[in-house]
């Protein structure tokens, strides 16, 4: 037979797992694109024991014999009507008689076939389908026997249980645009033969000029993301030319990653990406680039929400709880369902205030994908903590409110420092009927309540004095210059009060006055007189600090005039 030309066809030559390819059966009448494709049905493959059986399974003639009846004793023993009587009648027994005509039936050893077939590749350029057409068989056992056509190369049997890997090669000629049609038919001693079908279609010739670059997986749940990152694969390079991938975000310029790697003897690299840290911010859509000599291709990958669409929840504990407890432990704030790495937003307002934040912190969510914070509030708020909470928590696109509780059971102490006035003239100062009443309220009654009053920044403490609550919790002293120059006080005064260890704290102003300049709280004035030195005290009556019980009234140490 002659070879047809290839201009626009290619021989297929068809064997399974590795025969050698057969010579072209079309004859010089076929046309260059003529398709010629042998069909194999149920049974038509050479299977083990199916030949015909004999059509006279007692006839032990000679060849020659023309069927004439022998006389009594002139055959064997077996033929004598007195023999044995267990011996078998001629007619009693044919399927017996040939042991080939068992073979149709299960024996004991043989089960029904259970395979399953699929092409590897449906679809297939012209050139590589003129090479090989590969295919599996799954389910089969040792002794099988495989017949694929179209294809003159007989059957092939399967040495092992399991899998079987055959490629049809090429005695059919196809041309791009073909679909050819693919019959393989299994058979099994005891068993019915089992035939499978399947179809190629024959495309044109890829151009391998160009890489190509394929991402696995092409979208995935932001976890799954995180977790495993993504495999990237680059074929159609040259042999150890460099190959290099980068990623960027879709629709922007700047490289997320970048990696180099040497292509292998089959033109191809394989690498891959993992994101770190980064969370909620990884979630969109990328591009893939890959470049080798003067070929480039991309493609793309997605970044999903998880497809469990689970919210974020948020607990506090407790949510309800005793002042005194609450300024002492706070609360514990937890967000879950958030993703590893991503931040964790907390904030805290007032029931009463809802839209003013007045305490927030973040975090990265932990490896369980969620985010833990305390909240320990300011202990100098006292009772100004009792009420109802909001606590607002957010993680990417997710967020959760809930709320807690703090009441008050009386056991904390929350005193008020008031200062009068808290402005004052230099010559009003020292006027010991005015100068200023420190008072604390809201003290626990019989109690020492403690006043200091320090120079401007809390340099210098220039008077300190301890004052008893009454028996409604209030408490106070009275301060004044003993001086004769006004200018000598001028300046700002830092008041401390401190009840039960509460601390209160506020300030008064002196300002100028007649007979000289003014100058620093307790500092040097520009008087002509000496002043006095050291601590002097003056006693206030109830009536004068408006407490009952009295109080005590102490003038400022003045220190000494520049002279």
């Amino acid at each position: 037979m002659k070879r047809l030309a290839m201009a626009a066809t290619f021989a297929l030559a068809l064997s399974i797992g590795g025969v050698s390819p057969a010579v072209a059966l079309a004859d010089d009448s076929s046309t260059a694109d003529a398709t010629v494709v042998q069909a194999a049905g149920n049974g038509e493959a050479e299977t083990p024991g199916t030949d015909d059986p004999p059509t006279d399974l007692g006839d032990d003639a000679d060849p020659g014999d023309d069927g004439t009846p022998t006389e009594p004793g002139d055959g064997e023993e077996s033929t004598d009507p007195g023999g044995d009587e267990n011996a078998a009648d001629p007619g009693d027994g044919e399927e017996s008689a040939d042991p080939d005509e068992s073979t149709d039936e299960p024996t004991e050893d043989s089960t029904p076939i259970d395979a399953s077939f699929s092409l590897d590749q449906p679809t297939m350029p012209v050139d590589e389908a003129a090479e090989a057409i590969p295919y599996t068989i799954t389910g089969l056992k040792a002794g099988d026997t495989v017949t694929a056509s179209p294809g003159e190369n007989g059957s092939i049997t399967v040495d092992s249980d399991g899998t079987f890997n055959g490629e049809l090669r090429g005695n059919t000629e196809i041309k791009a645009g073909y679909v050819l049609d693919v019959t393989v038919t299994v058979a099994r001693d005891g068993q019915e033969s089992k035939t499978f079908t399947g179809s190629v279609k024959i495309t044109e010739s890829e151009d391998d000029s160009d890489a190509s670059v394929s991402v696995d997986p092409q979208s995935q749940g932001i976890d799954s993301y995180l977790d495993n990152g993504v495999d990237i694969t680059v074929s159609d390079c040259e042999p150890g030319e460099d190959v290099t991938v980068t990623i960027v975000r879709k629709g922007e310029d700047t490289n997320i990653w970048e990696d180099t790697k040497t292509a292998g003897d089959d033109g191809s690299v394989s690498t891959s990406f993992m994101p770190g840290t980064g969370g909620d911010g990884w979630i969109g859509d990328f591009v893939v680039s890959a470049k080798c000599g003067d070929s480039s291709a991309e493609t793309t990958y997605s970044v999903t929400e998880n497809d469990d669409g689970s919210d974020a929840d948020l607990s506090v504990t407790p949510q309800s709880q005793k002042l005194a407890d609450f300024l002492e432990n706070g609360v514990n704030n937890t967000l879950v369902n958030c993703h590893v790495d991503s931040e964790v937003k907390f904030q805290v307002s007032s029931a009463k205030d809802p839209d003013t934040v007045i305490w927030e912190e973040s975090q990265e969510a932990g490896e369980d994908a969620a985010g833990s914070v305390q909240f320990l509030p300011d202990g100098d708020g006292g009772t100004a903590w009792v009420g109802d909470f909001n606590v607002v928590a957010t993680c990417g696109d997710k967020s959760a409110e809930t709320t807690f509780t703090v009441t008050d059971d009386g056991s904390v102490v929350d005193p008020k420092l008031s200062i009068s006035p808290e402005t004052i003239s230099g010559e009003d100062f020292i006027d010991r009927d005015q100068g200023v009443q420190l008072m604390v309220n809201k003290c626990v009654p019989d109690t020492d309540v403690h006043f200091e009053v320090w120079s401007e920044g809390k340099e210098e403490k220039l008077y300190e004095q301890t004052a008893t609550a009454n028996e409604e919790g209030a408490a106070g002293i009275h301060v004044y210059g003993l001086g004769d120059d006004p200018a000598y006080y001028v300046g700002t005064y830092q008041v401390f009060a401190d009840c039960m260890d509460v601390s209160r704290s506020g300030e008064f102003v002196v300002t100028g006055g007649d007979g000289g300049d003014s100058g620093e709280a307790g500092g040097s004035g520009g008087g002509s007189s000496m002043p006095r030195t050291g601590a002097e005290l003056t006693g206030l009556t109830a009536g004068a600090l408006l407490i009952l019980g009295g109080g005590t009234a102490i003038g400022l140490a003045r220190r000494k005039n520049k002279s």
